[in-house]
Protein backbone atom coordinates (compact mmCIF):
# COMPACT_ATOMS: atom_id res chain seq x y z
CA UNK A 1 0.00 0.00 0.00
CA UNK A 2 1.46 3.25 -1.09
CA UNK A 3 0.46 5.30 2.18
CA UNK A 4 1.85 8.34 0.53
CA UNK A 5 -0.11 8.47 -2.24
CA UNK A 6 -2.84 7.95 -0.55
CA UNK A 7 -2.67 11.06 1.87
CA UNK A 8 -1.36 13.10 -0.72
CA UNK A 9 -4.61 12.76 -2.69
CA UNK A 10 -6.58 12.79 0.40
CA UNK A 11 -5.10 16.51 1.40
CA UNK A 12 -5.81 17.26 -2.21
CA UNK A 13 -9.46 16.04 -1.75
CA UNK A 14 -9.95 17.99 1.69
CA UNK A 15 -9.30 21.06 0.38
CA UNK A 16 -12.45 20.71 -1.56
CA UNK A 17 -14.16 19.97 1.85
CA UNK A 18 -17.72 20.42 2.20
CA UNK A 19 -18.14 20.38 -1.97
CA UNK A 20 -16.75 17.06 -2.23
CA UNK A 21 -18.72 15.59 0.78
CA UNK A 22 -21.92 16.99 -1.21
CA UNK A 23 -20.75 15.94 -4.60
CA UNK A 24 -20.06 12.21 -2.63
CA UNK A 25 -23.46 11.78 -1.63
CA UNK A 26 -25.10 12.98 -4.60
CA UNK A 27 -23.37 10.42 -6.73
CA UNK A 28 -24.41 7.99 -4.15
CA UNK A 29 -27.78 8.31 -4.63
CA UNK A 30 -27.52 8.53 -8.31
CA UNK A 31 -25.85 5.15 -7.93
CA UNK A 32 -28.27 3.55 -5.08
CA UNK A 33 -31.64 5.78 -5.19
CA UNK A 34 -32.40 3.59 -1.60
CA UNK A 35 -29.93 5.05 0.24
CA UNK A 36 -31.70 7.93 0.56
CA UNK A 37 -33.99 7.42 3.23
CA UNK A 38 -31.21 6.43 5.48
CA UNK A 39 -30.39 10.05 6.34
CA UNK A 40 -32.11 13.15 6.82
CA UNK A 41 -33.28 15.98 4.78
CA UNK A 42 -30.60 18.44 6.12
CA UNK A 43 -27.37 16.66 4.79
CA UNK A 44 -24.78 19.40 6.29
CA UNK A 45 -23.43 17.28 9.61
CA UNK A 46 -23.64 13.53 7.66
CA UNK A 47 -21.16 15.77 5.24
CA UNK A 48 -19.29 16.41 8.04
CA UNK A 49 -19.02 13.51 9.56
CA UNK A 50 -17.76 11.96 6.27
CA UNK A 51 -15.28 13.86 6.04
CA UNK A 52 -14.03 13.32 10.05
CA UNK A 53 -13.62 9.76 9.38
CA UNK A 54 -12.30 9.28 6.58
CA UNK A 55 -9.25 11.99 7.57
CA UNK A 56 -9.22 9.68 10.75
CA UNK A 57 -9.01 6.80 8.35
CA UNK A 58 -6.32 8.13 6.41
CA UNK A 59 -4.62 8.87 9.25
CA UNK A 60 -4.22 6.00 10.93
CA UNK A 61 -3.65 3.93 7.77
CA UNK A 62 -0.47 3.07 8.98
CA UNK A 63 -1.45 1.62 12.55
CA UNK A 64 -3.50 -1.21 11.92
CA UNK A 65 -3.93 -1.91 15.40
CA UNK A 66 -5.97 1.42 15.55
CA UNK A 67 -7.49 1.56 12.38
CA UNK A 68 -8.85 -1.56 13.03
CA UNK A 69 -10.42 -0.80 16.37
CA UNK A 70 -11.65 2.61 14.49
CA UNK A 71 -13.10 0.46 11.87
CA UNK A 72 -14.81 -1.85 13.68
CA UNK A 73 -16.64 0.61 15.51
CA UNK A 74 -17.56 2.38 12.74
CA UNK A 75 -18.96 -0.89 11.71
CA UNK A 76 -20.77 -1.52 14.36
CA UNK A 77 -22.12 1.96 14.78
CA UNK A 78 -23.83 2.06 11.19
CA UNK A 79 -25.76 -0.84 11.99
CA UNK A 80 -28.77 1.90 13.31
CA UNK A 81 -28.62 3.32 9.68
CA UNK A 82 -31.95 2.09 8.27
CA UNK A 83 -34.21 3.19 5.40
CA UNK A 84 -37.08 1.18 3.52
CA UNK A 85 -37.70 -0.32 -0.04
CA UNK A 86 -40.34 0.91 -2.58
CA UNK A 87 -43.00 -1.24 -0.54
CA UNK A 88 -41.87 0.81 2.80
CA UNK A 89 -40.19 -2.21 4.41
CA UNK A 90 -37.38 -1.87 6.55
CA UNK A 91 -34.13 -2.35 4.57
CA UNK A 92 -30.81 -2.54 6.84
CA UNK A 93 -27.31 -2.01 5.66
CA UNK A 94 -25.99 -4.41 4.07
CA UNK A 95 -22.25 -5.53 1.84
CA UNK A 96 -23.91 -4.29 -1.16
CA UNK A 97 -24.07 -0.64 0.35
CA UNK A 98 -20.81 -0.78 1.34
CA UNK A 99 -19.93 -1.66 -2.43
CA UNK A 100 -21.74 1.11 -3.50
CA UNK A 101 -20.49 3.93 -1.20
CA UNK A 102 -16.82 2.36 -2.72
CA UNK A 103 -17.85 3.32 -5.99
CA UNK A 104 -19.66 6.62 -4.92
CA UNK A 105 -15.69 7.62 -2.84
CA UNK A 106 -13.57 6.81 -6.26
CA UNK A 107 -16.05 8.84 -8.50
CA UNK A 108 -15.81 12.00 -5.85
CA UNK A 109 -11.52 11.74 -5.96
CA UNK A 110 -11.45 11.15 -9.24
CA UNK A 111 -13.48 13.93 -9.91
CA UNK A 112 -12.04 16.37 -7.68
CA UNK A 113 -7.96 14.79 -7.78
CA UNK A 114 -8.12 15.32 -12.24
CA UNK A 115 -5.02 14.81 -13.77
CA UNK A 116 -3.49 13.40 -10.92
CA UNK A 117 -5.77 10.42 -10.83
CA UNK A 118 -4.28 7.61 -12.44
CA UNK A 119 -5.28 3.74 -12.89
CA UNK A 120 -2.39 3.15 -10.01
CA UNK A 121 -3.83 5.74 -7.64
CA UNK A 122 -7.25 4.42 -8.46
CA UNK A 123 -6.03 1.02 -7.40
CA UNK A 124 -4.47 2.26 -4.15
CA UNK A 125 -7.58 3.55 -2.63
CA UNK A 126 -9.90 0.79 -4.20
CA UNK A 127 -7.66 -1.84 -2.34
CA UNK A 128 -7.56 0.26 0.88
CA UNK A 129 -11.28 0.95 0.77
CA UNK A 130 -11.77 -2.45 0.60
CA UNK A 131 -9.89 -3.54 3.69
CA UNK A 132 -11.58 -0.96 5.57
CA UNK A 133 -14.95 -2.19 4.19
CA UNK A 134 -14.13 -5.49 5.63
CA UNK A 135 -13.10 -4.44 8.78
CA UNK A 136 -16.09 -2.88 9.18
CA UNK A 137 -18.48 -5.25 7.70
CA UNK A 138 -16.25 -7.94 10.48
CA UNK A 139 -16.97 -4.83 13.43
CA UNK A 140 -20.89 -5.40 12.75
CA UNK A 141 -21.01 -9.14 12.35
CA UNK A 142 -19.21 -9.09 15.96
CA UNK A 143 -21.98 -6.50 16.84
CA UNK A 144 -24.84 -8.40 15.82
CA UNK A 145 -23.77 -11.63 17.73
CA UNK A 146 -24.69 -9.66 20.78
CA UNK A 147 -26.69 -6.53 20.23
CA UNK A 148 -29.60 -5.19 18.25
CA UNK A 149 -29.05 -2.72 15.39
CA UNK A 150 -30.67 -0.29 17.50
CA UNK A 151 -33.24 -0.81 20.69
CA UNK A 152 -37.57 0.45 20.30
CA UNK A 153 -37.76 2.70 23.62
CA UNK A 154 -41.26 3.56 24.55
CA UNK A 155 -41.49 6.62 26.57
CA UNK A 156 -43.45 6.01 29.97
CA UNK A 157 -43.31 9.09 31.53
CA UNK A 158 -42.48 12.81 30.97
CA UNK A 159 -41.73 15.80 33.10
CA UNK A 160 -41.95 19.58 32.37
CA UNK A 161 -39.10 20.50 34.57
CA UNK A 162 -39.15 24.29 33.35
CA UNK A 163 -40.80 25.48 30.22
CA UNK A 164 -37.29 24.43 28.12
CA UNK A 165 -36.55 21.19 29.88
CA UNK A 166 -37.88 18.14 29.84
CA UNK A 167 -37.15 15.32 31.75
CA UNK A 168 -38.67 11.56 30.35
CA UNK A 169 -38.07 7.47 30.74
CA UNK A 170 -37.94 5.12 28.46
CA UNK A 171 -38.55 1.32 28.69
CA UNK A 172 -36.18 -0.09 25.65
CA UNK A 173 -37.88 -3.46 23.81
CA UNK A 174 -34.54 -4.95 25.23
CA UNK A 175 -31.80 -4.69 27.71
CA UNK A 176 -29.81 -1.88 26.99
CA UNK A 177 -26.32 -2.48 28.20
CA UNK A 178 -24.10 0.95 28.75
CA UNK A 179 -21.73 2.48 31.26
CA UNK A 180 -22.44 5.44 33.32
CA UNK A 181 -21.41 8.63 31.50
CA UNK A 182 -21.98 7.06 28.14
CA UNK A 183 -24.54 8.43 25.49
CA UNK A 184 -26.97 6.60 23.17
CA UNK A 185 -27.54 7.96 19.61
CA UNK A 186 -31.70 8.48 19.70
CA UNK A 187 -33.87 9.04 16.95
CA UNK A 188 -37.82 10.57 16.93
CA UNK A 189 -40.10 8.09 14.62
CA UNK A 190 -40.65 11.15 12.48
CA UNK A 191 -37.15 12.43 12.10
CA UNK A 192 -34.80 10.75 10.30
CA UNK A 193 -32.29 12.98 12.49
CA UNK A 194 -29.68 10.71 15.27
CA UNK A 195 -28.62 12.80 18.36
CA UNK A 196 -26.80 12.06 21.38
CA UNK A 197 -28.60 11.56 24.68
CA UNK A 198 -27.03 10.59 28.01
CA UNK A 199 -28.96 8.08 30.55
CA UNK A 200 -29.44 10.38 33.98
CA UNK A 201 -29.07 6.83 36.11
CA UNK A 202 -27.18 4.37 36.02
CA UNK A 203 -28.37 0.84 34.76
CA UNK A 204 -31.90 -0.34 36.50
CA UNK A 205 -33.12 -3.67 36.72
CA UNK A 206 -36.03 -2.79 34.52
CA UNK A 207 -33.73 -1.55 32.10
CA UNK A 208 -35.36 1.84 31.61
CA UNK A 209 -33.30 5.13 30.82
CA UNK A 210 -34.18 8.82 31.94
CA UNK A 211 -33.12 11.46 29.73
CA UNK A 212 -32.97 14.90 30.39
CA UNK A 213 -33.47 17.43 27.18
CA UNK A 214 -33.22 21.00 26.83
CA UNK A 215 -34.57 23.19 24.27
CA UNK A 216 -31.71 24.07 22.24
CA UNK A 217 -32.86 23.10 18.12
CA UNK A 218 -35.13 21.07 16.17
CA UNK A 219 -34.71 17.90 17.20
CA UNK A 220 -34.46 18.59 20.89
CA UNK A 221 -37.57 21.00 21.24
CA UNK A 222 -39.46 18.35 19.61
CA UNK A 223 -38.63 16.31 22.46
CA UNK A 224 -39.59 18.81 25.04
CA UNK A 225 -42.79 20.18 23.16
CA UNK A 226 -44.05 16.94 21.37
CA UNK A 227 -43.14 13.90 23.32
CA UNK A 228 -45.86 12.01 24.45
CA UNK A 229 -46.50 8.77 27.23
CA UNK A 230 -46.61 5.41 24.69
CA UNK A 231 -44.55 7.33 21.83
CA UNK A 232 -41.51 5.38 20.49
CA UNK A 233 -37.70 5.92 19.97
CA UNK A 234 -34.91 4.17 18.80
CA UNK A 235 -31.69 3.92 20.39
CA UNK A 236 -28.20 2.91 19.23
CA UNK A 237 -25.43 1.34 20.34
CA UNK A 238 -23.79 3.72 23.61
CA UNK A 239 -20.99 5.44 22.95
CA UNK A 240 -18.14 7.29 25.06
CA UNK A 241 -14.86 6.13 26.80
CA UNK A 242 -13.77 9.22 28.70
CA UNK A 243 -16.85 10.01 31.25
CA UNK A 244 -16.72 6.42 31.91
CA UNK A 245 -13.55 5.66 32.53
CA UNK A 246 -14.23 7.25 35.97
CA UNK A 247 -13.28 4.21 37.83
CA UNK A 248 -9.81 3.94 36.54
CA UNK A 249 -8.66 4.97 39.65
CA UNK A 250 -10.62 3.82 42.38
CA UNK A 251 -8.35 5.36 45.26
CA UNK A 252 -8.40 8.68 44.07
CA UNK A 253 -11.33 11.40 44.96
CA UNK A 254 -13.75 12.27 41.98
CA UNK A 255 -15.04 15.56 41.71
CA UNK A 256 -17.89 15.92 39.03
CA UNK A 257 -18.41 19.68 37.75
CA UNK A 258 -21.89 20.25 35.60
CA UNK A 259 -24.30 22.74 33.74
CA UNK A 260 -27.33 22.57 32.60
CA UNK A 261 -28.06 18.97 31.25
CA UNK A 262 -24.80 18.04 31.58
CA UNK A 263 -25.68 16.72 34.96
CA UNK A 264 -27.07 14.39 33.77
CA UNK A 265 -24.29 11.73 32.78
CA UNK A 266 -22.42 12.63 36.27
CA UNK A 267 -25.60 12.10 38.16
CA UNK A 268 -25.73 8.62 36.79
CA UNK A 269 -22.05 8.24 37.55
CA UNK A 270 -22.98 9.15 40.62
CA UNK A 271 -25.68 6.66 41.51
CA UNK A 272 -23.29 3.98 40.46
CA UNK A 273 -20.87 4.50 42.57
CA UNK A 274 -23.73 5.14 45.23
CA UNK A 275 -24.56 1.08 44.47
CA UNK A 276 -21.04 0.05 44.84
CA UNK A 277 -17.85 1.55 46.04
CA UNK A 278 -19.58 4.75 48.22
CA UNK A 279 -15.82 6.25 47.03
CA UNK A 280 -15.55 9.59 48.39
CA UNK A 281 -17.55 11.98 45.32
CA UNK A 282 -17.98 15.97 45.23
CA UNK A 283 -21.01 16.48 42.61
CA UNK A 284 -20.48 20.47 41.67
CA UNK A 285 -23.63 21.66 39.52
CA UNK A 286 -23.98 25.21 38.67
CA UNK A 287 -26.94 27.58 37.20
CA UNK A 288 -26.75 31.36 35.77
CA UNK A 289 -29.99 31.26 38.28
CA UNK A 290 -31.29 28.98 40.95
CA UNK A 291 -33.96 28.08 38.28
CA UNK A 292 -31.31 26.30 36.33
CA UNK A 293 -30.63 23.74 38.98
CA UNK A 294 -33.59 21.72 37.54
CA UNK A 295 -32.54 18.21 39.10
CA UNK A 296 -31.95 19.82 42.43
CA UNK A 297 -34.21 17.73 44.38
CA UNK A 298 -33.26 14.10 42.60
CA UNK A 299 -29.46 15.09 43.40
CA UNK A 300 -30.40 16.09 47.42
CA UNK A 301 -32.05 12.71 47.88
CA UNK A 302 -29.43 10.79 45.73
CA UNK A 303 -26.77 12.75 48.33
CA UNK A 304 -28.71 11.84 51.35
CA UNK A 305 -28.63 7.76 50.30
CA UNK A 306 -26.31 5.58 51.89
CA UNK A 307 -23.87 3.80 49.48
CA UNK A 308 -24.22 0.14 49.33
CA UNK A 309 -20.60 -0.48 50.66
CA UNK A 310 -19.78 0.24 54.44
CA UNK A 311 -16.73 1.75 54.67
CA UNK A 312 -17.68 5.40 54.03
CA UNK A 313 -20.28 4.95 56.50
CA UNK A 314 -18.24 3.29 58.76
CA UNK A 315 -15.62 6.00 59.23
CA UNK A 316 -17.95 8.69 59.43
CA UNK A 317 -17.76 9.99 55.67
CA UNK A 318 -20.13 10.92 53.68
CA UNK A 319 -19.77 9.62 50.24
CA UNK A 320 -21.34 12.53 48.00
CA UNK A 321 -20.99 15.74 49.04
CA UNK A 322 -23.54 17.83 46.56
CA UNK A 323 -22.99 21.35 46.29
CA UNK A 324 -25.25 23.57 43.65
CA UNK A 325 -24.00 26.82 43.07
CA UNK A 326 -25.46 30.19 41.04
CA UNK A 327 -24.20 33.04 39.35
CA UNK A 328 -27.04 35.11 40.45
CA UNK A 329 -29.14 34.26 43.17
CA UNK A 330 -31.81 36.78 45.03
CA UNK A 331 -32.51 35.37 47.97
CA UNK A 332 -30.25 32.20 47.34
CA UNK A 333 -28.28 30.90 50.23
CA UNK A 334 -25.87 28.93 49.18
CA UNK A 335 -22.90 28.75 47.13
CA UNK A 336 -22.48 32.04 44.52
CA UNK A 337 -20.33 32.08 41.79
CA UNK A 338 -19.19 29.57 38.39
CA UNK A 339 -19.63 25.67 39.25
CA UNK A 340 -15.36 25.44 39.02
CA UNK A 341 -15.06 28.46 40.91
CA UNK A 342 -17.05 27.14 43.52
CA UNK A 343 -15.23 23.95 43.19
CA UNK A 344 -12.21 25.32 43.62
CA UNK A 345 -12.73 27.04 46.64
CA UNK A 346 -13.71 24.09 48.32
CA UNK A 347 -10.21 22.66 48.07
CA UNK A 348 -7.07 21.39 46.01
CA UNK A 349 -8.06 19.11 43.22
CA UNK A 350 -4.61 18.25 42.04
CA UNK A 351 -4.85 14.54 43.48
CA UNK A 352 -8.57 13.93 42.18
CA UNK A 353 -9.74 12.41 38.77
CA UNK A 354 -12.53 15.31 37.43
CA UNK A 355 -15.40 14.85 34.94
CA UNK A 356 -16.58 18.05 33.12
CA UNK A 357 -20.05 17.99 31.62
CA UNK A 358 -22.00 21.19 30.50
CA UNK A 359 -22.33 23.66 27.24
CA UNK A 360 -19.12 24.16 25.19
CA UNK A 361 -18.29 27.26 26.66
CA UNK A 362 -18.79 26.08 30.21
CA UNK A 363 -16.28 23.06 29.57
CA UNK A 364 -13.67 25.19 27.71
CA UNK A 365 -13.75 27.64 30.72
CA UNK A 366 -13.61 24.70 33.11
CA UNK A 367 -11.04 22.99 31.81
CA UNK A 368 -9.17 26.39 31.47
CA UNK A 369 -9.65 27.19 35.14
CA UNK A 370 -8.74 23.71 36.64
CA UNK A 371 -5.47 23.46 34.66
CA UNK A 372 -4.59 27.24 35.72
CA UNK A 373 -5.07 26.27 39.53
CA UNK A 374 -2.52 22.92 38.77
CA UNK A 375 -4.88 20.15 37.83
CA UNK A 376 -2.85 18.03 35.53
CA UNK A 377 -4.97 17.61 32.32
CA UNK A 378 -4.90 13.79 32.32
CA UNK A 379 -7.14 13.71 35.18
CA UNK A 380 -9.58 16.13 33.27
CA UNK A 381 -12.16 13.94 31.59
CA UNK A 382 -14.67 15.55 28.93
CA UNK A 383 -16.65 14.12 25.84
CA UNK A 384 -17.92 15.65 23.26
CA UNK A 385 -20.32 14.20 20.42
CA UNK A 386 -21.33 16.82 17.91
CA UNK A 387 -22.32 16.52 14.69
CA UNK A 388 -19.17 16.67 12.55
CA UNK A 389 -17.61 13.24 14.39
CA UNK A 390 -18.96 9.90 14.31
CA UNK A 391 -19.21 8.42 17.52
CA UNK A 392 -16.17 6.15 17.14
CA UNK A 393 -13.98 8.98 16.98
CA UNK A 394 -14.77 9.79 20.57
CA UNK A 395 -13.05 6.66 21.33
CA UNK A 396 -10.05 7.25 19.12
CA UNK A 397 -9.60 11.00 19.85
CA UNK A 398 -9.62 10.30 23.97
CA UNK A 399 -9.44 12.61 26.72
CA UNK A 400 -7.85 15.78 24.37
CA UNK A 401 -11.37 17.02 23.76
CA UNK A 402 -12.81 20.08 25.44
CA UNK A 403 -16.04 20.65 24.79
CA UNK A 404 -19.05 18.77 25.59
CA UNK A 405 -22.57 19.88 24.34
CA UNK A 406 -24.35 16.81 25.29
CA UNK A 407 -28.12 18.07 25.12
CA UNK A 408 -27.08 21.70 24.63
CA UNK A 409 -27.44 22.03 21.11
CA UNK A 410 -28.75 19.90 18.61
CA UNK A 411 -28.79 22.40 15.47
Amino acid sequence: MDIEALRQSWNQLAVAGPEAAKYFYATLFVIAPETRAMFSADMQYQEDKLLAALGHIITSVDDPDALTTFAHRLGADHRRFHGADSEGRPVQLAERHYIWVGQALLATLEHFIGPRWTPSLRAEWAGAYEAVAKLMLAGAAESEQVAPPFWQAEVINTERRRADICVFTVRPNYLCDYLPGQSLPTQVSTMRTWRYLSPANAPRPDGTLEFHVRAAGRFSTHLVRRLAVGDTLLLGHPVGTALSSYHRAPHRRLLLIAGGTGVAPLRAVAEELQQGSGRPTTLVVGGRTPDDLYDHQALLKLAATSPAAVWSASRGEQWLRYVPTVELGWGWDGHVGRAVDTALRLGSWTDADILVCGSPAMTRATVTALTASGVGPDRILTERYDHSLYPPLSAAAGRRRVTSPRQESDD
